[in-house]
């Protein structure tokens, strides 16, 4: 798995072989990057943004996000080997700037949130919509947009756009 576009351009990203995760996929990331940068509805002023990859696993997404120039991301998850491989992968590129949280969002103080534009969240198969009604919408500012990727069908009037694919969906959310 490579990181497709920006600063760090076909650097292969580290991916920890005994995690449990599924990647994005590329061509939903490269999907994902571009209606950030060319959507109207959307207005994101990328290089000023602070993106929060929340349950980032291999980190690809903001990485990506970090790559094509957002000036900071922050990457939380429960596995620590996840945040050394991508702390590790990072260390040389003292000009981007980024965080490592491990916080269980479910029990977890996820305060962070509230300094993040951009939330991109891609949880366990499991876990669905509640974790942004009953959890994130109370810790973001009313600015925020949320990226969720998911394999259910969600309903809400939260939801601004959706990108489907073929048994997953991207929907783009700001709180109302």
């Amino acid at each position: 798995m490579k990181i497709i576009s920006g600063k760090l351009k076909g650097k292969n990203i580290p991916i920890n072989n005994k995690a449990n995760f599924r990647p994005t996929l590329s061509r939903i990331r490269e999907d994902l990057f571009n209606i950030l940068a060319h959507n109207s509805i959307l207005k994101i002023n990328w290089s000023q943004s602070i993106f929060c990859d929340l349950f980032c696993g291999s980190g690809s997404v903001g990485l990506e996000a970090l790559s094509r120039g957002c000036s900071k991301v922050i990457f939380n998850d429960l596995d620590k080997m996840n945040l050394n491989h991508i702390d590790n992968f990072l260390k040389n590129n003292e000009e981007l700037k980024y965080e490592l949280w491990n916080v269980d969002c479910y029990k977890g103080d996820i305060a962070f949130l509230k300094n993040c534009n951009i939330i991109f969240i891609d949880p366990p198969y499991k876990d669905d919509y509640k974790l942004i009604d009953q959890i994130i919408f109370d810790k973001i500012k009313n600015t925020s947009l949320i990226i969720f990727e998911s394999e259910k069908k969600l309903e809400s009037e939260d939801i601004i756009l959706i990108k489907r694919y073929k048994n997953k969906s991207l929907f783009f959310i700001k709180k109302s």
